[in-house]
């Protein structure tokens, strides 16, 4: 993994990313003047945000540094810190093996989001859903059929899966 900032000057913002040897971005941050935008969690104005294309450090306008793990963690600790109290909720209403229908949001690298009742995102591998879902009932605003199997800790995802039960 590395981990990379670019200060854009002008907007006085600041962008981290955690990108794969693959040059995917998995997690992004935005930090502004007023607010934080993280990519697990929908903005207001941007709705799901991540940078979807082969990661390259030199965009127009930008100074970037690569950073260390330890810097993009804090990072994001900080930038997802006003959800933990709804996560630990999310947490409490789901349980592995329950049975949820979600509506499809936004696909990124690590699989198909999906929004959930009670508040909740959660997440499920597209490549195993290509096996039980046909693809055209994989875009936004698609409803799927999914079960619990677990929480990723770090986006605040409840894990699912489309396996038929």
């Amino acid at each position: 993994m590395e981990y990379y900032r670019l200060r854009f000057e002008e907007s006085d913002e600041n962008y981290y990313f955690e990108i794969d040897d693959d040059r995917n971005v998995l997690r992004q941050v935005i930090e502004d003047e007023e607010h934080w935008v993280v990519s697990s969690r929908p903005d207001e104005e941007l709705h799901f945000c991540l940078y979807e294309q082969d990661f390259d450090q030199s965009m127009d306008g930008a100074d970037g540094e690569d950073i260390s793990r330890e810097q993009f963690e804090q990072v994001w600790a900080q930038a997802m810190q006003p959800y933990r109290k709804g996560w630990e909720r999310v947490k409490s209403h789901y349980k592995p093996g329950d049975k949820v229908t979600g509506v499809v949001e936004v696909s990124y690298p690590q699989g198909i989001i999906l929004s959930l009742p009670n508040d909740a995102f959660g997440i499920v591998a597209d490549d195993e859903c290509a096996q039980f879902v046909p693809v055209e009932h994989r875009y936004p605003g698609h409803m799927l059929k999914t079960v619990v199997t677990g929480f990723d800790e770090v986006n605040d995802w409840v894990k699912l899966s489309c396996r038929p039960g």
